[in-house]
């Protein structure tokens, strides 16, 4: 009974001392640069980062070989790319676009192909057909442009983002760069610009769809009340628009005597009798 601790103890240090066998033992073969397998008489070379986990199927076969490009990024484990930045906040965002960007461009399509072949553009209700097939058209565009930007930004900053130490910095650098900016810009208002296009081309084919029945006077306040709600949704995208600007310009203001007051304090830190002195 009084010797039953001991034995306890001695137990728990002995799996404690086999734990500890096993982790060196794992930190080893992580580190070992040559895996040399006896019974199969097989030496693989392995990296730094992969060692023991690589054979002979890791190579690239023949076919993918010829590939332009077949290899890949560095994937180095950095902690902070388990942090949120303002970078990763603002793609987010673009993520929302490209859902409903892709959406908007299966029902284009869907509405494109369902056009009739025969139009009569002497005719009145050929003409408004023909003009609401050219405006879907220019909706199906402005979307499929604006998926291609953003998955491509998307894709490329993430990348950057884990590239290493030093991720963060060149994912800002490509985020910011004029070409990027003016692109990713273009791609969300062409989005925007496109949504009041979508009513408006639906309300064009509502029209025919009801006129080609001779029903022309029943579309009329369905058209109507779809040409309204198109300029409504200009009038609410120029609107949000235009205060977005004013309050960033307003955070910009507010923010330049603070830069400023920094300026002067590090300038003055340089100063004065010890100025020379670099430590």
């Amino acid at each position: 009974f009084w010797l039953k601790p001991f034995w306890l103890k001695q137990a728990r240090a002995e799996v404690c001392s086999q734990h500890c066998t096993f982790f060196q033992l794992f930190v080893a073969m992580a580190h070992t640069p040559m895996l040399v397998m006896g019974a199969s008489d097989r030496s693989y070379v392995v990296g730094a980062g992969t060692a023991g986990f690589e054979s002979e199927l890791s190579q690239t076969s023949f076919p993918l070989s010829a590939l332009p490009r077949s290899t890949s990024m560095d994937v180095t484990n950095d902690p902070r790319f388990f942090s949120n930045n303002v970078i990763a906040k603002r793609l987010s965002a673009f993520q929302t676009i490209v859902v409903v960007a892709v959406l908007m461009v299966n029902l284009s399509v869907q509405q494109m192909f369902t056009l009739q072949k025969h139009i009569d553009l002497s005719a009145v209700n050929g003409a408004i057909q023909y003009t609401g097939f050219c405006l879907m058209t220019l909706v199906f565009l402005s979307n499929l442009t604006t998926v291609i930007v953003l998955i491509q930004q998307l894709f490329m900053t993430y990348r950057l983002l884990t590239v290493g130490p030093t991720g963060f910095e060149i994912a800002k650098s490509y985020y910011l760069n004029p070409n990027i900016v003016a692109m990713r810009h273009i791609a969300v208002k062409v989005f925007f610009f496109s949504l009041p296009l979508f009513v408006a081309s639906s309300a064009c084919m509502v029209y025919t769809s009801f006129a080609s029945q001779n029903a022309a006077h029943l579309a009329m306040p369905i058209v109507v009340a779809l040409f309204l709600a198109s300029m409504l949704l200009w009038y609410v995208n120029a609107t949000h628009s235009t205060i977005f600007k004013e309050r960033y310009n307003l955070a910009k203001s507010h923010e330049q005597p603070l830069i400023q007051n920094l300026e002067t304090m590090t300038q003055r830190s340089y100063g004065g009798w010890f100025s020379n002195i670099d430590v």
